[in-house]
């Protein structure tokens, strides 16, 4: 089963399911009637585990040769007309909406920052330019990062530092919620702990997209002690992070479960601004695991949930208004917290009705990218009409 082609949207976005074959040939012909003859520039697709990335990638890849082909693992996928599991999610975005596009992949085992710098050099030696060097109002960098070993901070760390002004957004690739491996790839190549990094060159005006349904609550914690590395706070306020956390939210700190993480997860404030960080799990050791890194001597507010849908609605009308009104389409990263959110409140089916009434395709993810890591948050990117 398929939906999605259109001739007439620069974007071409499909979904897929069925059998990996089936699911395939369904997906590339989509893609080739909406392209109706254009050639692609990049193309990204977002896949459940369920799928063998050997019997994905390389046929992508080989039907698109002229073109940067990235992908990954889910937990879950999306375009503005289907958001479900099981499947199979693409977009291409062809010449004349982008100029160029390279991609590259790293591998992050051993080390996730010289990984993620061994294709930083890659995407540069393709360019024949450092990324730190381009216009960051032409260029664009999309990522895909493993979402199970926990490598996100060090490979976004990294690249923030090699290219302070040039955004990367992304998301980090899912397994449907069994928590065993996920994989990304470039081309034909795959890995199940590496980074996909895609370099984009576009020929029309973007907006980059972020959107977390919660406001503050005025309720602060200041992180005292944590375990960095291994994502963990053990105190909040020089007090018992589980308990400090529950009296926060006004719970029983034996009774914590997703749904309080799902309605209350703290948030960095940066400019008026919640980068959200989700509880994960409380640890044998008392500690608070998190899906994101917390340092001692951050102050963390206390989030509430407010209208996911509206939300997200809101953000992608207002780029879409930025970028005067119409646009080519978008590639979107949601977090596979809010799929859970929107399943629990029975929104699942509406979830497409939100994206604005742009053409775009993307995934549930294990986190998404934008000058950092971050949890319960849609990232993306929305681009502007080819005149």
């Amino acid at each position: 089963m398929s939906t999605g082609p259109t001739t007439t949207t620069e974007v071409v976005r499909v979904h897929a399911s069925g059998p990996a074959a089936q699911a395939v040939a369904t997906l590339l012909a989509a893609l080739d009637q909406g392209l109706a003859g254009r050639p692609a520039a990049a193309v990204l697709f977002f896949a459940s585990s369920a799928y063998d990335p050997a019997h994905l990638a390389p046929a992508i890849s080989g039907h698109f040769p002229t073109a940067a082909v990235i992908g990954c693992s889910t937990a879950g996928e999306f375009t503005d007309q289907s958001n479900g599991t099981g499947g199979v999610s693409a977009v291409a975005l062809p010449h004349g909406l982008l100029r160029t596009a390279t991609a590259a992949l790293g591998h992050l085992d051993p080390d996730p920052s010289e990984g993620t710098a061994a294709a930083v050099r890659d995407l540069e030696h393709r360019l024949g330019a450092q990324l730190r060097t381009l216009d960051p109002d032409r260029h664009l960098g999309l990522i895909l990062v493993d979402g199970m070993h926990g490598s996100e901070e060090q490979v976004n760390d990294m690249l923030g530092n090699t290219a302070p002004l040039l955004g990367f957004v992304g998301g980090s690739a899912g397994d449907d919620f069994t928590f065993r491996t996920t994989w990304v790839s470039v081309g034909a190549q795959y890995s199940h702990h590496g980074v996909a990094l895609m370099l984009c060159e576009s020929a029309v005006p973007f907006q980059v997209v972020k959107s977390c349904s919660f406001t503050p609550t005025g309720r602060t914690l200041e992180v005292t002690e944590a375990d960095v590395e291994n994502r963990t706070v053990y105190e909040f306020d020089n007090r018992p992070a589980v308990t400090a956390y529950a009296e926060a939210i006004g719970a029983d700190p034996t009774t914590l479960s997703a749904e309080n993480w799902m309605e209350h997860p703290v948030g960095l404030m940066i400019d008026g601004q919640p980068w959200i960080r989700s509880p994960q799990q409380v640890l044998p050791d008392g500690g608070l695991r998190f899906y994101c890194q917390i340092h001692p001597g951050m102050r963390v507010e206390i989030m509430r949930s407010t209208d996911l849908l509206a939300e997200t609605s809101a953000a992608l009308h207002a780029a879409r208004t930025t970028l005067g009104g119409d646009v080519a389409g978008a590639v979107l990263f949601n977090c596979c917290l809010r799929r859970l959110e929107m399943d629990a409140k029975d929104l699942s089916d509406k979830f497409p009705s939100a994206l604005a009434g742009i053409p775009a395709a993307g995934f549930h993810t294990y986190g998404e990218s934008w000058f950092g890591h971050v949890n319960q948050t849609l990232t993306g990117v929305v681009f502007g009409p080819v005149s």
